[in-house]
Formats: C-alpha cells, sequence, structure tokens
C-alpha cells in the first residue's frame, strides 16, 4: 500500500471507490497542525517558534502504534485551501484466502470492488467478497500548495499526511486490520514450503524441504516468488554473502513496512 495523495482525489476515486486504509491515532495530530497552521504562524507569540521546535513537538506528539480501519470514499469537495476527503468506514468480509485464485481475487476487488463485481456478475467461478457500511464516517483535508503571498509561514514539512493508504492488498489487509493473523504460518511470517502439509501448493510456493520461503499468504505472493527464486537458485549452493545479505535486507525491510 501507499499514502493517498492530493493529486489523486480525482473523480475516478469515487467511480471505483477503492477499499482505503485509514490511521485513525493520527487524526487528532492532524487537527492539531491545521489550527496551528491556521493561527499560530500567521503572527503572534506561536509563530515566532523555530521551525526545527515545532518539528520536534509534531515528532513527538506522533503516536507510536496506527490504528487502522478500512474506509470507502464517499464525497471529495475542493477548496481554496485543498480538499476535503469523506469517507464512511466499512466492515470487511473477505474470506479466509484459501489459496492463490483468492488471494488474486481479493486484490482486484480491493482495487476497485464495483468494477469487480460487475465483471464477476454471472460467473461460474465467482468469487464473493463484501464490505458492510457502518455509522462512523470521517471527513480527512489534504492541504494544497499556500501561496507566498498569503503570509503564512507554515513550512511544508510540518504538514500531517501520512494517514489515508491506498492500493491495498491482502498482508495489508492480514496485518492492519486482523492483528497479523495468518492460518499459512501461523504468525511465523515463513514457511518451510515442502512441509506444509499441501498449503504451499495452493499458493503455488511448493519447493524442496530445508528451505525458509517467506510465506505466501501474510507477506505476499510477489514477495514470496522473489524468495522462492533465489532459494531456488541457490538451493544446492551456498548463496554469495551479498546476495544473501541483500536478502535478509529485503525481509526485514518487509516486515516493517506491514508492522509486524
Amino acid at each position: 500500500m501507499h499514502l493517498l495523495t492530493s493529486a489523486s482525489l480525482q473523480p475516478d476515486l469515487l467511480a471505483k471507490k477503492p477499499i482505503l486504509l485509514l490511521d485513525t491515532s493520527i487524526l487528532p495530530l492532524r487537527s492539531f497542525v491545521r489550527y496551528v497552521a491556521a493561527n499560530a504562524f500567521v503572527g503572534g507569540a506561536a509563530g515566532k517558534l523555530p521551525t526545527e521546535i515545532w518539528l520536534k513537538i509534531i515528532e513527538h506528539a506522533k503516536p507510536e502504534e496506527p490504528q487502522h480501519v478500512a474506509v470507502q470514499p464517499t464525497g471529495i469537495v475542493p477548496s481554496k485551501c485543498g480538499s476535503m476527503l469523506h469517507c464512511r468506514a466499512i466492515d470487511l468480509n473477505l474470506g479466509t484466502f484459501d489459496d492463490r485464485a483468492q488471494v488474486e481475487a481479493a486484490e482486484r476487488w480491493l482495487q476497485s470492488p464495483r468494477t469487480y463485481d460487475q465483471e464477476q456478475r454471472g460467473s461460474e467461478e465467482e468469487i464473493i467478497f463484501k464490505a458492510k457500511d457502518t455509522n462512523n464516517t470521517y471527513a480527512i483535508f489534504f492541504p494544497g500548495v499556500v501561496p507566498a503571498s498569503s503570509g503564512a509561514s507554515v513550512p511544508a514539512s510540518l504538514s500531517v499526511q501520512d494517514c489515508v493508504f491506498t492500493a491495498i492488498t491482502v498482508p495489508d489487509v492480514i496485518s492492519w486490520l486482523q492483528d497479523g493473523r495468518c492460518w499459512v504460518c501461523r504468525g511465523d511470517r515463513d514457511i518451510c514450503p515442502g512441509c506444509t502439509g499441501g498449503k504451499a501448493q495452493e499458493f503455488d510456493a511448493f519447493m524442496g524441504c530445508g528451505e525458509t520461503l517467506a510465506c505466501p499468504l501474510c507477506m505476499g505472493l510477489e514477495f514470496m516468488f522473489e524468495d522462492k527464486a533465489f532459494l531456488e537458485k541457490y538451493y544446492w549452493d551456498e548463496p554469495p554473502s551479498d546476495e544473501k545479505a541483500a536478502r535478509d535486507a529485503r525481509l526485514r525491510a518487509r516486515w516493517a513496512e506491514l508492522g509486524y
């Protein structure tokens, strides 16, 4: 997944109605920054604080643990200062991700439920996913570019925008919405691809025993296939130290990206 930006607030976002993840833990801080931007920095004692001090205040105020909810966009309201994205929280029912086909179908649905449902309607192999609306709604402000003539002295680096994410995948759902619960690896984030009792075959992850392969479900199919190619390349030989180090770094980066 990646951050939703102001440039992404286009009409096709409402047409596709993708599933987004909203980090609600950062919303109070965003409100604070908006207040400071609108009031403190345009004159007054608070506006005299150096930028570095404000950066430290905001950095220390950021929550340690994100709290994500799934939302769908319902409206975009532009203004002179930026755009307001209106969303409704939803409860997802994506099933148990039994095999590769279900994972790939779910990820197509997450990008555009409306398009997926239209394409699958009447199909003999239709895989159904559901999203139930809740009563919780959110309005997320995306600031635009502040003209230099406005007199505001708010540094761009003080903007807190990292709370809405798009391009959601199944590993993102497992990590951020399902507490990391994975039926394939049971939370280990890796598997022995030859000793899973048939699980690996369901995701095209099967290969010889004695290896530690990134889990195809909670680490992602694409990431698993890349890791599998590495293990197959050096199945009979010890990999060069630099390539082994690079693989270890990729694994750590993926763990960090998913919050494991």
